[in-house]
């Protein structure tokens, strides 16, 4: 067994309760590759409607497209398409969580979820645990191809209990939370959109090392951990002009950079897919900050690159996630995801990194500004940082600058 594992699936009431009455809080736990991934699970009653909470740590996701039948249970992802389908039996939630994933197919994992257990790994805490809190550079290395890529755990530990994120190029873990036993420690996460298991220890220098998927990993302690600068992955074509393109809303009305509601404007261009978790944080980013810039002459458009090219499920699965940010601005329905598809609709763009990927265009419809990735709220310090200096960029492109 590897001394580090890691499986990550992207494909993502009061009263004392009865075996029959399924609400209440329960310890749900996946079978992933690399073990068992757990996360808490509540059923409630709110505002007359049934809900559920996905738990990681500090954070509650709600989820309202939620059916309770009899002893049968169904969650609707949050701006997803995947599903939780589960069973009351024995006291027992028994059933699957089903992702869809590219080209729309189908994975389960299996789901079995028992009630009011606290605890997310251990029933009991660790004595004297060791202390794996601080930053953490770690690189991951395909054994295939030599290729590496690095990354930065950030992790706070209060006795046993360790919460963190690991943060990439691409954007951030977001909210991880687990335990520490032994020399390991165990990290979790599933908030509807995708699941990460974590499980590092310590070799003798105190150093982590094993393995992430199919990648080997290692990781060191180091206070000045650095990624690349996110506003230079994306690269331009050398004679990049004004972007360009017509492409459906959600109800198949065609929206152009060149209508009147663009021109003259500071337009932020992004490009992602309800698929992609850092996209949702983005979005929630986008949708508070335009209505005070609004004014000023501000816009946003989104680009959506689904994992199918069947317009009909597409649009279906961005309007649910319209819907769940209460978007106001334009979210198109660009294509499928896949290689090469951003660079169809957007030409100018010379190499395309991750999702989400934002450009910024002046006034003049010149592309002044790139970022690539979106690292969100669990990120602490790092996130208000990039507001700080977001809001200083739109601002001054907004002042003529």
């Amino acid at each position: 067994m590897p001394a580090f594992v890691l499986a990550a699936v992207l494909i993502g009431c009061g009263g004392a309760p009865v075996e029959d009455d399924p609400y209440g809080k329960w310890r749900a736990v996946l079978t992933v590759t690399g073990g068992d991934l757990p996360f808490g699970l509540e059923l409630a009653r709110k505002d007359g409607r049934d809900v559920a909470f996905l738990i990681n740590g500090p954070e509650r996701v709600e989820v309202t497209d939620v059916v309770i039948d009899g002893d049968r249970i169904a969650l609707g992802m949050p701006g997803y398409p995947h599903r939780l389908e589960a069973r009351l039996e024995d006291g027992q939630l028994r059933g699957a969580v089903v992702f869809v994933t590219p080209g729309g197919e189908s994975r389960a994992l299996r789901l079995v979820a028992e009630r009011g257990v606290e605890w997310r790994f251990f029933p009991e805490p660790e004595a004297n645990p060791p202390d794996f809190s601080g930053r953490w550079a770690l690189t991951f290395r395909d054994p295939g191809t030599g290729t590496e890529r690095t990354g930065i755990a950030e992790l706070s530990q209060q006795g046993h209990v360790v919460t963190g994120t690991v943060l990439r190029e691409s954007g951030d873990d977001r909210y991880l939370a687990g335990e520490v036993r032994g020399d390991a420690v165990f990290l979790s996460r599933f908030d509807g959109g995708s699941a990460r298991l974590y499980v590092a220890r310590l070799d003798e220098q105190g150093e982590l090392e094993g393995r992430y998927g199919p990648y080997e990993l290692s990781g060191r302690r180091d206070p000045d951990a650095a990624l690349r600068d996110v506003t230079t992955l994306t690269e331009l074509k050398p004679d990049a002009g004004r972007p360009s393109f017509s492409l459906p809303d959600v109800d198949g009305r065609i929206v152009s950079l060149d209508d009147e509601r663009f021109r003259d404007k500071v337009v932020i261009l992004t490009i992602g897919g309800t698929w992609c978790p850092n996209c949702h944080d983005e979005a929630a980013f986008l949708r508070d900050f335009l209505p005070s810039r609004r004014a000023q002459g501000l816009e946003v458009v989104q680009l959506m690159f689904e994992y199918t090219e069947d317009f009909a499920s597409a649009s279906a699965s961005v309007r649910d996630f319209v819907d769940k940010f209460a978007i106001d601005y334009p979210v198109l329905v660009a294509g499928s995801y896949g290689a090469g598809s951003v660079q169809e609709v957007l030409p100018e763009i010379e190499t395309f990194y991750a999702y989400p990927t934002m450009l910024v265009l002046d006034r003049e419809g010149r592309i002044r500004h790139t970022h690539t990735g979106f690292s969100g709220p669990a990120t602490g310090k790092h996130y208000d940082e990039f507001q700080r200096e977001f809001a200083e960029l739109i601002d001054g492109l907004l002042a003529g600058s």
